[in-house]
């Protein structure tokens, strides 16, 4: 792709390729670092609670100063301190109470930063190509990196297993982090970025910013439409195929964790594909809204089909086309909210979205866990369900956007 000749580009999608790596090896070191040293899942949810809850609770604010500082300085800090929870692991073995409280402290910080990288992406690929147009295949590029990576998760947990979840595999992660930064600085001294500074009286307009940013969502009512199918197509269909899918390969098929890792890998398979063919067209600005709520309702159609056949290869096939029908929502979102965003306060846009994504994949699975363990036996019932209301939904919300596009 011409996409990739560009300079600064080049470096932000490398810097997107090595947090996803690094992010992988992380999520499943601290994981098991967490239950091999204190041999309590408790530990485990203290974890992941510490990394994902403090994004969470301050990520529609925090993400304000990317509207007031320059975006790659605080995307280059966002990912030092990812890099620090590692060295920081690599001295010490948390031997001690005071050590272990550090270590908290550490991945509340660092989950506390997330925000800074969750728009801050999206926000340089705005800066680095002006036109709608061309940020469609860099779009795809970032997505597909996301997807590519997840793909090779197998591996990289072999690579995990095989470095002994010790002071290798933290000092891999912390060099991944550190060269994360370095092509950041590449990216940074190749935009013609401008730090705007603050006086100390300007600090209160963090909290104007969010409710600048909700002000700009509800008088839009596009972008009301897509933040509502995006909340609601987390929380159904893909944390609802988190929970059923372990349930059918299991209870249904019979089958062990070889078939699952395969299933599992499918409608990532099905992303970079899809992520690859869209990359190479140009929607019309006017149609992004449309084809991202096109290609939820196709989701749901065929996430209604998962639920009518157990045979293993009907659901690898159909796990590969839910990853291709995927891929338009997942591209011309992003693209929708960058030309969408207002200038003043798109930081805090980015975050608001990205925080209303996490925060519907945790609700879903609740829900999803709930209800298969009253339906175990029945869980193609709720394949049905959930496909039947996001495809309803989808109609609904074509149907209100279809005036506008005919103008």
């Amino acid at each position: 792709m011409t996409t990739l000749k560009n300079k600064p580009f080049s470096f932000l999608f490398a810097s997107i390729l090595f947090s996803n790596l690094a992010n992988s090896i992380a999520n499943i070191s601290l994981i098991w670092l967490a239950y091999n040293k204190f041999n309590t899942p408790l530990i485990i949810a203290g974890v992941l609670g510490a990394l994902q809850l403090p994004s969470l609770i301050i990520g529609p604010f925090l993400g304000g100063l990317l509207d007031k500082f320059q975006k790659t300085n605080l995307m280059i800090f966002a990912n030092f301190v990812n890099a620090l929870v590692f060295i920081f692991l690599i001295f010490n073995n948390l031997n001690t109470n005071n050590n272990v409280i550090i270590f908290i402290l550490l991945l509340v910080i660092s989950g506390s930063m997330k925000p800074l990288l969750m728009g801050g992406d999206s926000m340089v690929i705005q800066d680095i190509f002006p036109n709608s147009e061309e940020r469609i295949p860099a779009n795809a590029l970032t997505t597909m990196s996301f997807d590519l990576t997840y793909i090779f998760g197998s591996m990289l947990s072999g690579v995990v297993i095989a470095l002994g979840y010790g002071f290798k595999v933290y000092t891999l992660v912390g060099c991944l982090y550190l060269l994360v930064v370095g092509c950041l600085f590449v990216v940074k001294n190749n935009l013609n970025n401008h730090k705007i500074n603050i006086s100390k009286s300007e600090y209160g307009t963090f909290f104007s910013n969010f409710i600048n940013a909700l002000n700009v969502i509800f008088k839009n009512s596009e972008l009301v439409i897509v933040l509502i199918m995006d909340f609601l197509w987390n929380m159904l269909l893909w944390a609802g195929l988190t929970v059923l899918l372990p349930v059918v390969v299991k209870v249904h098929l019979s089958y062990g964790a070889g078939a699952y890792g395969l299933l599992e890998s499918m409608t990532s398979i099905g992303i970079v594909l899809g992520s690859f063919l869209i990359g190479q067209i140009r929607l019309k600005k006017n149609s992004l809204v449309f084809g991202v709520i096109g290609s939820i309702g196709l989701h749901g159609i065929l996430f209604i089909t998962l639920g009518l056949t157990y045979n293993l290869w009907v659901l690898v096939i159909g796990l590969i086309f839910i990853g291709i029908v995927v891929s338009p929502a997942l591209i011309y979102k992003t693209t929708f909210y960058q030309q969408t965003f207002d200038d003043n306060s798109r930081g805090a846009l980015f975050t608001i979205a990205g925080t209303m994504t996490s925060a519907s994949y945790p609700i879903g699975i609740m829900i999803t866990s709930l209800l298969s363990t009253y339906f175990s036996s029945k869980i193609g019932f709720i394949f049905v369900i959930y496909g039947l209301i996001i495809t309803f939904i989808s109609i609904i919300a074509i149907f209100n956007i279809r005036p506008k596009m005919v103008k």
